[in-house]
């Protein structure tokens, strides 16, 4: 056979080859999809098309948030969610939440005013006590001190005054609500239904399983009372039975940021946790988005055909923040690796706790990443002094994090605050590596 005819079969089949690969790849893709839909994110198409038809629902805290806002960004979100083209609809869980704070948030939004002042007040009498302190310098000219008195009691007093017209401004959302009359308007005729009483001892059985073995969402919850500790289970199964009964996909915005509700490694935010949105599929046969409220706020505007505000947006982001730093109680401090493989890792866990608390949870992470999901064994070695008898635990259902676990051991006291130091050790005691 002539070379180039050798070079052409050659060729021939090497592209039949090629083809395929490529033909049993995308099937295996296609495969995966079917069988894992929840873990590949939806297509552009499909993102549209639950845009159009899909339901949005919001927790209470998005709405709660709508009066620590300014104007401004309070009416760009209120306005993408009015502009939505899928149908609005809001959870009995989330309802009742929502008045049950409304009160409070509006009352604590007008305190802002008076610890801004106040704290303006302290940087004066600290700044004068400097002065005098220079003026008391012999070897300083004393105009140096009165000029920088000078200098700075302008701003002081113009930072006193923009504050005061601020305040002065503030709607008093107690005596006249427009927010509460928007809401009425947006979800007027689309709230939930309560659960049942039959089905109440059933759901509260699922949500304290699900907490003891940190499904979530809501386990980080359990320092409250009464039904409260399960406020963030009830309201998902509301929005998945919701979704289930009328056979559409949701769109979930939530201020959450604790990682009950969000993946997060290396103290990224990586998405929603896979838990959740296996659930949701699985339960429903149907797609949940779900955004924070920034993400959402410029997602929306992009679909309307406008600039996003970054003010707005910026603003969000500092409300969420502000309001993460002071429900979370517990801090990692360090994570000190001792030791690390992909089949041993030992190391120390340094947890701050900020406020009592009756237990907490602290989270590490593998690095390298272990072959399969460890045991993992921990003792408490450092905490503070007035400790009650409590209860250490550990574990993990993945290769590269762990969370350890302290509980008092009476209902009536609480850990104390201060720092705790965890040594721990993780090991893979089965033979074969199992799948992550």
């Amino acid at each position: 056979m002539p070379q180039y005819e050798q070079q052409q079969d050659t060729d021939f089949h090497l592209a039949r080859n090629r083809q395929k690969i490529i033909t049993q790849v995308e099937e295996l893709r296609k495969t995966m999809k079917s069988e894992f839909p929840w873990y590949f994110k939806p297509s552009t198409e499909e993102t549209d098309s639950i845009w159009k038809t899909g339901i949005l629902t919001v927790d209470a805290n998005v709405l709660l948030d709508l009066y620590r806002y300014h104007e401004k960004t309070r009416n760009s979100l209120l306005e993408s969610m009015q502009k939505f083209e899928g149908a609005l609809w809001l959870s009995k869980q989330a309802s009742e939440e929502f008045f049950r704070n409304r009160n409070k948030v509006i009352v604590s939004a007008s305190k802002t005013f008076k610890e801004a002042k106040d704290e303006i007040e302290k940087l004066k009498k600290s700044i004068e006590t400097t002065v005098n302190q220079l003026k008391g310098n012999r070897i300083i000219p004393a105009d140096v001190a009165d000029q920088m008195l000078e200098g700075i009691t302008p701003s002081i007093h113009r930072s006193l005054e923009i504050i005061d017209e601020a305040e002065a401004n503030h709607p008093n959302f107690l005596s006249e609500d427009d927010v509460l009359e928007k809401l009425a308007e947006l979800f007027e005729g689309a709230i939930g239904e309560s659960f049942s009483d039959e089905q109440l001892p059933a759901l509260r059985t699922e949500a304290e399983e699900r907490k003891v073995n940190k499904i979530p969402p809501g386990y980080l919850d359990d320092e409250k009372d009464g039904d409260r500790p399960y406020g963030d289970f009830f309201l998902w199964r509301q929005i998945l039975d919701h979704s289930k009964k009328h056979e559409k996909p949701i769109i979930f915005v939530t201020s959450e940021r604790k990682e009950d509700w969000w993946e997060k490694l290396s103290g990224k935010t990586t998405g929603p946790r896979m838990e959740l949105l296996r659930e949701a599929s699985e339960y429903t046969g149907q797609r949940v988005i779900i955004y924070q409220t920034d993400k959402f706020l410029e997602f929306s505007l992009r679909r309307q055909g406008q600039t996003v505000d970054r003010e707005a947006v910026d603003e969000i982001r500092a409300i969420d923040n502000l309001r993460t730093e002071k429900e979370h109680a517990v801090e990692i401090i360090a994570q000190e690796i001792i030791s690390a493989s992909t089949e041993h890792h030992s190391g120390e866990l340094i947890v701050n706790l900020r406020r009592p608390v009756k237990n907490f949870t602290g989270s590490g992470h593998f690095d390298p990443i272990m072959e399969a999901p460890p045991e993992v064994s921990v003792e408490l070695v450092s905490a503070p002094s007035e400790l009650p008898n409590c209860t250490i635990s550990a574990g993990t259902g993945t290769n590269y994090d762990f969370n350890i676990h302290l509980k008092s051991d009476s209902k009536h006291v609480t850990l104390p605050v201060g720092e705790y130091v965890f040594e721990y050790t993780a090991r893979i005691t089965s033979e074969e590596p199992q799948a992550q």
